[in-house]
Parts: structure tokens; C-alpha cells; sequence
């Protein structure tokens, strides 16, 4: 890891460039006298331990190192330092000039020491558990302490070890040669033990964004989601919307499908799969047309006979879907026959 982070000092007019790099070998929290005001450029986690500090700016004539842990205090211009313990800490470095009755700056730097990496070891379920392996060292001037050996082979009764993968799908097998710079993981394979193998489906809404994404097992099904309260969602498995998407049938690879939401349509009551529902507007025509017509009949009135005709009409209109009336009742949802 490399960090890079300038401060500028300046003496009598003349511009003092300092700089930090910090470069991570290994990668109690211990802060030095830092003030309330001061402006602390953050450089990240570290693997390791040891920490190699590099001075890259120019005219300064000295410098002090202050580490943040409570050891002394070092004048080297590129220190190696190896902290005793893991934790946050808070690095000062202070550079000085004598030109013009001399000058100096100092900058603030937190670094976070993780200790030394590992190696976590992923088991099957029901396979007896391991714990992590260090890549602990007792020379850390070298890489060499960044490999570590690769362990005896697990047992598990009944079951044979077949090796260790760099992925949960078992593909690629573990590479005990590489360095760590960062925690790894390794994935045990055993005979008559098959590989947790997860997809992904995708929900691709009608405008074309990812409404949703889903992780099912391989050879899974899944559940249909809830379609949102008076709608109907149709999902598909082409965007042309022409084939449904069977949501009984195993996934057994990287899927998309498509969702169309339209209106609810209101189904038939239990044993009236025939019924019709008036609305309250049709209904309400065909009273007043009964109403009118035998008025018309007693009181022999045409006009109020082809009134009632017309009333008749347009509930039939309405009835047979023909043309959609409003509901001018409001509160009165009709009949269903």
C-alpha cells in the first residue's frame, strides 16, 4: 500500500516542500499530543506489523518521526518501525529548516495496523470446524513470512478430502504459494459432498431497470413476490413479454425476467363463474327505465316511453362492456347477477 500526502512549510519566503510516503511491508490505539485543530490525513488499513516510512519531499535539513505508540522518537529520514501491538495510531512527522532563522512544519498521519495476515478455512456444513492460520514471522525485513504451509488434510469420517479451493463454487484450487497481503479464504472439498452453487435472478421492470434481484440455490425454486394491493404482476422471460415465466420450475442458472403490472380484474364468486356485476350507474338506469315505462304505459306518454328506451339502452351499453359509463353514483357499487 502506498500513501502519498504533501505539507508545506514555509521559511522567510522561501517554500519548503515535505513529504510522506508510507509504504506497508506487513501490514493498544496510542495517540501522541495531537491538537484539537490539527488536520490528520487518514492512510488506511495495514496488513502486518511493520511499517516502512518514506520521506519524498525536499529542503528540509532534519526530521523527527514520532510513531504514535510511545517508542522514541526517530531522526532517520525513511525508519522502519514495527508496532508491538495491533490498533489505531497517529504518526508525526516533523521536518525543520534553518534558512533565515530557520523554519518548521510538522503533519499528522493515521494509519491503522491490522496485524498479520490469515488464512480462513470454510468447511461443509456437518465437517469438523479449523481455525485460521497466521502468517506470523520472526524476520519481517523480508516477504518471506508472507507464505504460509499448507496444513495437513482435514479429516472428515466418512468422507474423502478431495482439497482446498479459492472459490465456494470449487473451481479454482488454492494457491499455497502466494503471498498475503490481506486475509484469505479457502473452501474444503470432500467426496459425496456437492458444491453450494447460488444464482441470481433478476426483475427487470417495464421501463427497463432492476426492479429486484433474487439468490436461489441451484436447482431451487422460488417464490413469486407479493403483487402490490389491487394490481396483477405478470413476469415473463423475454422483454418482448411473450412467454411466462413458470415460477414451479428449478433455476439452474443466471436468470432475467420481466414483470408487467396491470389492474386487478375482479374474479367470479365462488359457483357464479357466469355472474355479471352492474354498476351502480347501470343499475340505477334500468330502475329510472322501468320507472319511466310504466309511466308511459299508464299515462300513454311517447315521449317518456322513448325517455325510458333510451335510459335501457345505455344500461345495456354498459352492461355488455360496449362502452365504460362512469360511476356517477358515488357509494353505490352496483349488483353482481
Amino acid at each position: 500500500m502506498l500513501c502519498d500526502a504533501r505539507r508545506t512549510a514555509v521559511a522567510a519566503g522561501s517554500a519548503v516542500m515535505v513529504s510522506l510516503m508510507v509504504i506497508a511491508l506487513m501490514v493498544p490505539t496510542a495517540y501522541a499530543a495531537v491538537p484539537d485543530d490539527a488536520f490528520i490525513e487518514d492512510h488506511g488499513d495495514m496488513w502486518g506489523y511493520t511499517v516502512q516510512f518514506v520521506f519524498a519531499g525536499s529542503d528540509a535539513e532534519s526530521i523527527e518521526w514520532d510513531f504514535g505508540d510511545g517508542t522514541p522518537v526517530s531522526t532517520e529520514w525513511n525508519p522502519r518501525h514495527t508496532y508491538a501491538e495491533t490498533g489505531e495510531y497517529i504518526v508525526i512527522q516533523t521536518v525543520y529548516n534553518s534558512f533565515n532563522g530557520g523554519s518548521s512544519d510538522t503533519g499528522y498521519y493515521r494509519i491503522n495496523v491490522l496485524g498479520a495476515p490469515y488464512v480462513e478455512f470454510v468447511q461443509p456444513e456437518g465437517a469438523p470446524a479449523l481455525d485460521r492460520v497466521y502468517a506470523y514471522l520472526d524476520d519481517d525485513t523480508t516477504d518471506a513470512h508472507r507464505t504460509i504451509a499448507q496444513p495437513a488434510d482435514p479429516v472428515w469420517e466418512g468422507h474423502d478430502f478431495l482439497g482446498w479451493y479459492a472459490d465456494e463454487e470449487l473451481t479454482a484450487p488454492f494457491d499455497w504459494s502466494q503471498k498475503l497481503y490481506e486475509p484469505v479464504t479457502a473452501y474444503a472439498s470432500y467426496s459425496d459432498v456437492a458444491p453450494v452453487i447460488e444464482h441470481t435472478l433478476t426483475i427487470v421492470g417495464g421501463d427497463g431497470t432492476v426492479v429486484d434481484t433474487i439468490t436461489v440455490t441451484d436447482g431451487q425454486t422460488v417464490t413469486e413476490p407479493t403483487a402490490p394491493e389491487g394490481k396483477t404482476v405478470t413476469y415473463y422471460v423475454d422483454p418482448d413479454m411473450t412467454t411466462e415465466f413458470d415460477w414451479s420450475a428449478a433455476v439452474t442458472s443466471d436468470l432475467t425476467i420481466y414483470l408487467k403490472i396491470s389492474d386487478s380484474v375482479m374474479e367470479p364468486a365462488p359457483g357464479q363463474s357466469d355472474a355479471v356485476t352492474i354498476g351502480g350507474t347501470e343499475l340505477i338506469l334500468v330502475i329510472g327505465a322501468a320507472v319511466l315505462g310504466l309511466v308511459a304505459v299508464t299515462g300513454r306518454s311517447p315521449s317518456v316511453g322513448a325517455i325510458a328506451l333510451i335510459m335501457m339502452a345505455l344500461a345495456a351499453i354498459g352492461m355488455l362492456g360496449v362502452v365504460d359509463l362512469p360511476e356517477l353514483i358515488t357509494g353505490f357499487e352496483g349488483v353482481r347477477l
